[in-house]
């Protein structure tokens, strides 16, 4: 089941799960190191698909200032390559387009996942960079 929720309106038990998998991705798989948890948890839509209790894929949207955006896109380790990632960006862009259509959608993409952006209608704006020793590029939401 998808869902697209407010901060004040997740359950402890999901918030709990969103948490988890994210560290045990970001933090522990990958091995960095930062403050996983921030500040716009508490200001972003948290949209995620949740399987018998268990959070699936995740990613947090929101409006930073002049653009629309989302972050901390993860899929469990069970459901990788499986096409639910597809399914979580398609619904992210359909929701700022219905909600925010007069913001463009910018993100910050880990350099390692690009192609996947890319098939999905996001460009590359000017040069990589490095954030907490991680490779990452800015890119723009193009419709096709």
């Amino acid at each position: 089941m998808w869902c697209i929720r407010k901060f004040n309106e997740l359950s402890s038990r999901d918030f709990y799960s969103i948490a988890r998998l994210r560290i045990d991705t970001f933090m522990v798989e990958q091995q960095r190191i930062y403050h996983e948890l921030d500040e716009w948890d508490l200001l972003a839509k948290h949209v995620y698909y949740q399987r018998d209790g268990q959070i699936l894929a995740y990613a947090r949207m929101f409006l930073a200032g002049t653009y629309f955006t989302f972050s901390r896109f993860v899929m469990h380790p069970c459901v990788r390559s499986t096409g639910l990632g597809d399914l979580l960006i398609k619904l992210i862009v359909h929701n700022a387009q219905k909600n925010y259509a007069e913001y463009p959608i910018k993100i910050e993409a880990n350099r390692q996942v690009l192609k996947f952006y890319q098939r999905h209608g996001f460009q590359i704006q000017g040069a990589p960079y490095i954030s907490d020793g991680i490779p990452y590029v800015q890119m723009l939401y193009q419709p096709q």
